[in-house]
């Protein structure tokens, strides 16, 4: 199985992933990863990982299609992390692969943006890539209301393709919730 856990940027997703390693056998493999691996080993892609998110993900999804379609002939299951699977490429999958493909959305369109910067602003020191951390308190408060938007997008078009949304609110409280989402065959 290849499960695939996407959604808006500093939702919960790598955090999410470890914890699932922990308990479950398999591999994960991070969109942000192949990102940076195709951007840095071929000038000619023209992939600028400075472009917005839905800007990278088209640029990326015929690599992601091709690994894909790889993984979904080996037995062993696969987690993949990241933000560069949007609901139509995810939907599109999941035709292309049926029964080998479980994907779980997460955003927080109901967040205060407010809010959202000052923990984002707390937990820099816990996360892999704190690419935001030399960010003004006011482009902090700019970036996350962008994101809170890019969420409530994302909610819709997980409606549109009968996707998993999974409104993140704390984390830490959500996390067994998302967990089992991801894990098992339930539908929104």
């Amino acid at each position: 199985m290849i499960y695939i856990l996407s959604g808006i940027a500093k939702s919960g997703k790598s955090l999410i992933a470890d914890d699932i390693i922990k308990t479950y056998p398999m591999r994960v493999i991070s969109t942000d990863l192949i990102m940076m691996m195709l951007h840095y080993g071929n000038d000619q892609l023209s992939i600028d990982i400075n472009k917005s998110d839905i800007t990278v993900s088209h640029a990326l999804k015929p690599y992601l299609y091709g690994m894909i379609k790889s993984l979904s002939g080996l037995k062993r299951n696969y987690l993949i992390e990241g933000v560069h699977i949007q609901p139509d490429f995810a939907y599109e999958l999941s035709q292309a692969f049926p029964d080998k493909i479980k994907c779980v959305f997460l955003g927080y369109k109901d967040a205060d943006p407010i809010i959202k910067a000052k923990e984002l602003r707390s937990h820099i020191k816990d996360i892999d890539n704190p690419w935001y951390a030399s960010m003004s308190d006011t482009q902090l408060l700019e970036l996350t209301t962008y994101m809170i938007r890019e969420s409530e997008k994302l909610y819709h078009e997980c409606l549109k393709y009968q996707l998993n949304y999974i409104e993140v609110i704390d984390i830490m409280k959500d996390k067994l919730n998302i967990i089992t989402r991801l894990l098992s065959s339930e539908m929104p």
